[in-house]
C-alpha cells in the first residue's frame, strides 16, 4: 500500500472500493439486475457489509451516478472556462467529454440507461452540461464565430453525444465478435478525433476531412 493510500481512512478506502465495483456492475447489468452480493464479492466482502456504507442499493447507485457525472462536468467546466472563441470552447468541450468517457467507459453505459429510464430527474441532471452547450452555440452564431450546418444547438449536442455514447456503450450489442477491443487507447483516440471532426463540420469551422 502506498503512503498516500495509507493516509486515507479505512472506511473511505472501503467506500471507494465499493463505488468502483458498483460502477462496473451497474454499467454492465443496470440498476435492477445488479446485485449487492456480486458487487461485494468483487472486493472480498459480504453483501450486507455494503449497507454499512450505503443505506441501500438505490443510494449506492446514486453515489456512482453522481460521481461519474461530477467527473464529466469537471472536465467540461475546465474546457469551457478558457478565454477563447465559442467555436474553440465547443470543440474543447467535445474533446474533454470524449476523454472523460474514455477514462471511465461506465459513464456512457449508465448515461444511456438513464436516458431510457422514466426518472424525471434525468433532465435536471443533464441541464448543466446542455446549458453550457446552448450558451456557447448561441454566442458563436451571434458573433459570427460559427456558421453551423443547422442553427440548432440541440441537434449539435445530440449528434456529437450520440457518436461518443453509442460507440462506447452500444457498439458491442450491434456487432457481435468485434475483431478488436473497441475501448483500447488507440480506438478511443480515434473516437475522440472523429467526434471533434464531426463537431467542427456541424459548427461550420472544419475543412474537408483528409482521405
Amino acid at each position: 500500500m502506498s503512503t498516500a493510500t495509507a493516509r486515507i481512512p479505512k472506511a473511505e478506502r472501503t467506500r471507494r472500493q465499493i463505488l468502483a465495483a458498483a460502477e462496473r456492475h451497474f454499467a454492465e447489468a443496470g440498476f435492477e439486475s445488479a446485485r449487492l452480493d456480486d458487487i461485494a464479492d468483487d472486493i472480498g466482502m459480504v453483501g450486507s457489509a455494503i449497507l454499512y456504507h450505503f443505506a441501500d442499493k438505490r443510494e449506492l447507485y446514486r453515489a456512482v451516478r453522481d460521481d461519474l457525472a461530477s467527473d464529466l462536468l469537471g472536465e467540461v467546466e475546465h474546457a469551457v472556462a478558457a478565454d477563447t472563441p465559442p467555436s474553440r470552447r465547443l470543440v474543447a468541450l467535445v474533446r474533454a467529454s470524449a476523454r472523460a468517457i474514455a477514462g471511465r467507459p461506465a459513464l456512457a453505459s449508465i448515461a444511456l440507461r438513464e436516458a431510457m429510464s422514466s426518472d424525471p430527474g434525468v433532465a435536471q441532471r443533464t441541464n448543466p452540461l446542455l446549458s453550457r452547450v446552448v450558451a456557447l452555440f448561441e454566442e458563436g452564431v451571434r458573433t459570427g464565430d460559427i456558421q453551423p450546418v443547422r442553427n440548432e444547438p440541440y441537434h449539435f449536442f445530440s449528434a456529437v453525444a450520440g457518436t461518443i455514447l453509442f460507440y462506447v456503450a452500444a457498439l458491442p450489442q450491434f456487432i457481435a465478435n468485434l475483431p478488436e477491443d473497441h475501448l483500447s487507447a488507440e480506438r478511443m483516440e480515434l473516437l475522440e478525433s472523429d467526434a471533434v471532426a464531426i463537431a467542427e463540420r456541424l459548427l461550420g469551422t472544419g475543412g474537408p476531412r483528409p482521405v
